[in-house]
């Protein structure tokens, strides 16, 4: 974070270490479930950041399986609108308890509650009717998305998905590669290694 975001990078720093002490991987019951790392994550953030391509008054960001929602409330202080899917609602129902219990801790520190910008859904995320359901209730259509995330799981399904139905310029934020990079149709690497965590790839969509 910048020098004038201490509040800010502290807020961060908390709910890093709030989520990577509640990780998990194990088969839940819809597929592998595992928790992306939010203290790597905020360097990610702070690349994407200093390179504009997260703004607070513009970027809709879109987590492809969003389990707890743990990356959506990160994301929420640096974006417009954070979107979130998930498929399985015994995951998804531990969203609200856990950012409850979270806001509890921020308010005994004084710090930064999460602004109000956090939409999640149960669903598919490869589903149609997902994405009608999102527009109905936020008014937000699948191209109005900026950036696109997921944690390897389907990667190249939601790959494909994005170079044929996303606005040119969209990015896709890829967690979970280091060495070996996909190449999706319709997709270039525009950072193959955000935030030097090793751990993370950006896409964009080409025309």
């Amino acid at each position: 974070m910048r020098a004038n975001d201490s509040r800010l990078a502290e807020t961060i720093a908390f709910i890093a270490r709030f989520y990577d002490s509640r990780k998990y991987g194990y088969e839940g019951l819809e597929g592998y479930r595992k928790s992306a790392d939010l203290r790597k994550f905020t360097f990610i953030i702070e690349e994407l950041r200093r390179l504009n391509l997260l703004r607070r008054d513009r970027t809709v960001f879109l987590d492809l399986g969003c389990a707890d929602g743990r990356v959506n409330l990160l994301l929420s202080y640096f974006v417009r609108k954070s979107l979130g899917i998930e498929i399985d609602s015994l995951i998804l129902d531990e969203y609200e308890p856990r950012k409850q219990a979270l806001i509890w801790e921020l308010e005994g520190m004084d710090l930064l509650a999460p602004p109000g910008n956090i939409s999640l859904f149960a669903g598919s995320s490869l589903e149609r009717l997902t994405y009608d359901r999102i527009a109905e209730q936020t008014g937000i259509h699948f191209t109005d998305v900026d950036l696109f995330y997921t944690y390897i799981t389907l990667h190249d399904l939601f790959g494909e998905m994005i170079a044929s139905n996303a606005r040119d310029g969209a990015l896709f934020l890829v967690y979970g590669f280091h060495k070996v990079l996909p190449r999706y149709d319709g997709l270039e690497i525009l950072i193959p290694d955000v935030g030097s965590q090793s751990i993370a790839t950006l896409y964009r969509r080409v025309g």
